[in-house]
């Protein structure tokens, strides 16, 4: 309803090359300014989140706009790093798992808002498997032994397990294929350059019985999973099917989808290799790249540095070895948990190219919580630190949580985080957040409301920042498993029902605002969390 009050104007890269987004006014209209199809879209999220006082968030997508929309004055933004990444494998099934066309054009036009360029693209994989596999002579029906279940296809891919919650249907496949196409789509319309997934190494049982002679090993063992479960088939990077495999892998994602030229796998989520000889583990890596690049001489491999915080066994020379395995400008490292565990600050990834990552929530836990000082501080450091990383981005395991952290993270891309990492700069930031998380009409109450929700869960030291469901939420079991000091330090039932009293007294004026209503539940579930957890020591007397 409100398209007619805006109009586009494409303007070239600054001098050193970088994006640039832009606002003015012009004949009466909001004008949106930018590089490209990206940074108009983050034009408009500028404009909602500073003159409009609203933000479309990504569990309501609802844009609060006031009758009469003011003219902003005229300025730009550049880019301050190249790449805004988005998503982690595990996302695929904590969160996306089920989500509709519906739901992802929503989110593809978010992601652009926030300036994400570089989104993980996994959907329609085992469309892709099952195609690659065909041409080894494998069936469809030796497939459904391999392949997961929709919720658990994240740990497939990554090796960790085979068949479990199955067995997957065609129909799920081909829905999961098309569903694909229309994604890729919507982000190629805005210039975004979508990761595919790619061979990792991982083969059904099926590949072992038709090729005895290969060199076929079996993954450590993942989360204590039983036969037929655990333990996939691993081919060895060495046996010559590797190259095989991995080129047709990446030719049938090319048939399948196009391609990007980058492509994401993970050989040892998890998981340790079967030797720490470092030539073995730079023929993993060698491997993996090459037979990327034997089906796209452009290949670019995004790996997850995930497995690089088994410090015992990836030490720096392992660890340098295997990311030596492959070419200058041939791979990309996510630093996945930067804001807690940075990977950079140690080795620097011995020089490759890395994204700094918020991760923040394990296991798609629910819990009002987040160091926003980890955040702000911690790319910051980053930043001004020899080993500056290429992008900045965030891979949570589970969405819909915490939008205050991941907005902070995403909003350094463009140079619009906290002025300051320091106390005064933070809560000012979060003041900001408050005042335009419901729109014009939340207002200084809003504003009050986050002040103090960043004082109970988002700038305590003491409190583990991971999100944390709490016993309410665990299998039942007495005593509970949840640990006494990590409890003792999250705020109390009281004071979380202080803040949801604080929160309904905003009720009349921003009821209708969806991201208020969720913020409503959350501060809702919290106090009941809260209220349990500090009961429950005295169950077992009962």
């Amino acid at each position: 309803a409100r398209a007619e009050s805006f109009a586009f104007e494409l303007l070239p890269r600054d001098e050193h090359g970088r994006e640039v987004m832009g606002l003015a006014a012009r004949d009466g209209k909001v004008l949106l300014r930018g590089s490209g199809a990206v940074a108009l879209a983050s034009a408009l999220n500028w404009y909602l989140n500073d003159f409009l006082n609203t933000t479309y968030d990504w569990s309501t997508y609802q844009a609060v706009f006031p009758p009469v929309l003011p003219e902003p004055p005229e300025g730009t933004r550049s880019r301050v790093v190249e790449v805004s990444y988005h998503m982690n494998v595990c996302t695929y099934g904590y969160s996306m798992a089920f989500a509709d066309w519906a739901y992802w054009e929503k989110h593809v036009d978010w992601m652009a808002m926030q300036g994400i360029n570089l989104p993980l693209a996994y959907l329609g994989m085992e469309s892709v498997v099952v195609r690659t596999f065909a041409r080894f002579n494998v069936s469809f029906e030796e497939m459904q032994q391999f392949i997961s279940g929709p919720a658990f296809l994240p740990w497939f891919w990554m090796g960790n397990l085979q068949g479990w919650g199955g067995p997957i249907t065609a129909s799920w496949i081909d829905a999961n294929a098309a569903l694909q196409k229309k994604v890729l789509s919507r982000m190629r319309d805005f210039g975004m350059t979508p990761a595919l997934p790619a061979f990792a190494g991982f083969v059904p049982p099926a590949f072992a019985h038709r090729f005895p002679g290969a060199n076929i090993t079996r993954a450590s063992r993942w989360g204590s999973l039983p036969d037929p479960f655990g333990a996939v088939h691993m081919l060895e990077p060495t046996d010559p099917l590797f190259q095989a495999v991995g080129k047709a892998c990446v030719e049938e994602q090319t048939l399948a989808a196009g391609t990007d030229h980058i492509y994401q796998c993970d050989t040892f989520n998890e998981m340790q290799p079967r030797s720490g000889d470092a030539q073995y583990l730079a023929s993993w890596s060698r491997a993996v790249y090459g037979a990327m690049a034997a089906a796209d001489p452009q290949a670019k491999w995004l790996m997850q540095g995930w497995l690089f915080l088994d410090t015992e066994f990836w030490t720096a020379e392992r660890m340098q070895a295997y990311l030596g395995g492959v070419p200058e400008g041939g791979l990309m490292v996510l630093d996945l948990a930067a804001e807690a565990r940075p990977g950079w600050s140690s080795t620097g990834f011995f020089g490759r190219p890395y994204v700094w990552n918020t991760l923040l929530n394990y296991g798609g836990q629910q819990g009002m919580s987040g160091n926003l000082a980890k955040i702000q501080a911690g790319f910051a450091a980053a930043m001004a630190s020899g080993k500056a990383p290429q992008g900045v981005g965030i891979t949570m395991e589970g969405m819909w949580t915490n939008y205050i952290a991941y907005d902070l993270t995403l909003s350094q891309a463009w140079g619009r985080g906290a002025r300051n990492a320091d106390e005064a700069g933070l809560r000012s930031w979060a003041l900001r957040f408050g005042a335009r998380r419901y729109g014009h009409a939340g207002g200084d109450a809003a504003a009050a409301l986050w002040a103090s929700l960043y004082d109970a869960a988002y700038r305590r030291p003491e409190l583990d920042p991971k999100p944390r469901s709490g016993p309410i939420a665990e299998r039942p079991r007495l005593p509970s498993t949840s640990a006494p000091a990590d409890l003792a330090a999250r705020p109390s039932a009281l004071a979380w029902a202080s803040l949801w009293q604080q929160a309904l007294a905003l009720s009349p004026g921003v009821a209708d605002v969806r991201a208020f209503r969720f913020d409503l539940v959350d501060l809702g579930r919290e106090c009941i969390s809260a209220a349990f957890a500090e009961r429950l020591p005295e169950l077992p007397p009962a």
